[in-house]
């Protein structure tokens, strides 16, 4: 079966990417309004109420901005860190006590029919990781926000052991340089 991408946004203004496999669809951050966030996956084919869960990276605003609004308008689940759900639990406003999940890096879980673990990034964040996501026949990796970071640097399984990766890396002008 075949595991699909799509980058939905990307950049200071607002992150989000779509991810699927069969009949599971995910989104990955949520970063600009719930409605263009939902635009954006009408746009590739998806509709969000089919969505089995937002995968949230960290708590900054360009990754979660339509977090909240989404999990509520159409009941999905939303899957952070420990430290992400502190840095982002009062910004998101009410999320239902179901769909709150709280998952550990470097432990597999399953959505649908894709393994997800979540790896442990840096950044400047409570506790930022990326996805791994895996369905047998294909791997996929994404980690966001990563800055300047040397390949030898990354976390050797999920980003080495993978068929695509999408390192969404946001730098400082005085890194960029270097």
């Amino acid at each position: 079966m075949e595991l699909r991408f799509s980058p939905l946004f990307s950049g200071s203004s607002g992150n989000a990417v779509y991810v699927g496999c069969g009949n599971t669809h995910l989104l990955v951050d949520a970063g600009l309004s719930g409605a263009r966030v939902a635009q954006a996956l009408g746009d590739v084919g998806v509709d969000p109420r089919s969505l089995a869960g937002i995968l949230v990276t960290h708590e900054h605003s360009d990754h979660i901005r339509g977090v909240g609004i989404l999990s509520r308008k159409f009941d999905l689940p939303v899957y952070a860190t420990p430290g992400t759900w502190l840095g982002m639990a009062a910004k998101l406003g009410a999320i239902s006590e179901k769909n709150r999940r709280t998952i550990e890096t470097e432990a597999h879980f399953f959505l649908g029919d894709v393994d997800v673990v979540a790896f442990s990034t840096p950044h400047d964040a409570l506790e930022p990781c990326g996805f791994r996501f895996e369905n047998g026949a294909a791997r996929f990796a994404l980690a966001t926000d990563i800055g300047c970071v040397r390949e030898d640097e990354l976390p050797a399984p999920p980003l080495h052991s993978r068929d695509f990766h999408i390192d969404e890396r946001c730098m400082a002008v005085g890194m960029a340089m270097h």
